[in-house]
């Protein structure tokens, strides 16, 4: 789903019209938009998510080091800005990141460059170091920031424009848990499921009620009248701290007879706060489920032309035994 908030959305037009790429919640892979790619360059071997997402844990006062890669694929010489804002969730509960012109209120104020601006010639790619530097009041849990990389604007080309140039920009996350009293507490806020023969929606929301974000895998079924799963969807889903996540499914199940229905949802996540990814390993899970909802569906209108079709013909089976009968009565008689 897609957040509709100007605020919070990374997509604005304003003098520079700024297109985002996906920010690396939950992509094991290196940020490419526009020619212009970025990644963590010294990823941990132990946790892959590391290969598209800062994580650190830090305490208060603390500080971290770290470098970000940022490579040219344009065949072009092209200048690049790189720089850090705080990352936010949107309406529906997506990671996204603020704009650069808003304020830095959390962890993205806590990020200093060591420069913002390289220039790259084709196919060429360089390290920028940057320091994070935790507030010694930061509150206990997780904070999010962006490191944002972007095409320097063309002030020349812009005045030929009338001010409006489109500007490809991206981000790579960056996670940092403050440690103390860290607990994850996910719920099914709300499942609903409605629709007709033919056209179903199940509208889902979860709920992170901890203070650190938690890999969720969502799985719904939908069962026919004897048990049989006749839809299925899910995935893994990023839960932000404090935050709810919202999305839907749809289904297209058509059943000729119509019929009774039953969709069921379930959430499972790890156990242990502050671990990534989800178990395959169903001790280390916490598993919940929401209560089943049935779904009823009306026969399909072919249904009531081949019940028509069906009394039309008893009709003229019962006719013609009646003529049958009547036309052995008179033979009855002569007898």
């Amino acid at each position: 789903m897609i957040s509709r908030s100007p605020k919070l959305s990374f997509f604005r037009l304003c003098k520079v019209a700024a297109v985002a790429a996906v920010i690396g919640a939950a992509l094991p892979n290196p940020v490419q938009a526009a020619s212009i790619g970025s990644r963590p360059a010294n990823p941990d071997p132990n946790n892959p998510r590391t290969q598209s997402i800062f994580i650190y844990n830090l305490d208060r006062g603390g500080s971290k080091t770290d470098q970000i890669v940022i490579s040219n694929g344009s065949n072009e010489q092209t200048d690049i800005e790189v720089y850090p804002v705080d990352g936010v969730v949107t309406v529906t509960g997506d990671f996204t990141c603020r704009q650069q012109v808003e304020p830095k209120k959390d962890a993205g104020n806590w990020v200093k460059m060591s420069k913002n601006e390289v220039s790259l010639a084709p196919g060429a790619s360089t390290k920028v170091d940057f320091t994070v530097n935790v507030p010694d009041k930061a509150d206990v849990g997780e904070h999010n920031a962006c490191l944002v990389v972007q095409r320097k604007t063309d002030p020349d080309t812009a005045k030929q424009t009338g001010g409006i140039q489109l500007q490809t920009r991206q981000a790579i996350r960056m996670a940092i848990t403050i440690p103390g009293d860290i607990h994850r507490d996910i719920s099914i806020d709300k499942f609903t499921a409605t629709g007709t023969n033919g056209q179903q929606s199940y509208d889902i929301a979860i709920k992170n009620s901890g203070n650190v974000s938690a890999d969720v895998d969502v799985r719904l079924k939908v069962r026919d009248m004897i048990g049989n799963v006749v839809y299925e969807n899910g995935g893994e889903y990023a839960a932000i701290a404090d935050e709810v996540r919202q999305f839907r499914y749809e289904s297209k199940l058509e059943s000729f007879w119509g019929g009774k229905y039953k969709a069921e949802l379930s959430i499972s996540y790890n156990k242990k706060a502050g671990e990534w990814g989800v178990s395959k390993n169903s001790g280390d899970l916490t598993i919940k489920s929401a209560e089943p909802i049935e779904l009823f569906f009306w026969p399909t209108p072919a249904v009531w032309g081949v019940i028509a079709g069906g009394l039309l013909i008893l009709v003229l089976v019962i006719w013609r035994l009646i003529a049958a009968a009547k036309r052995r009565k008179p033979r009855l008689r002569r007898r």
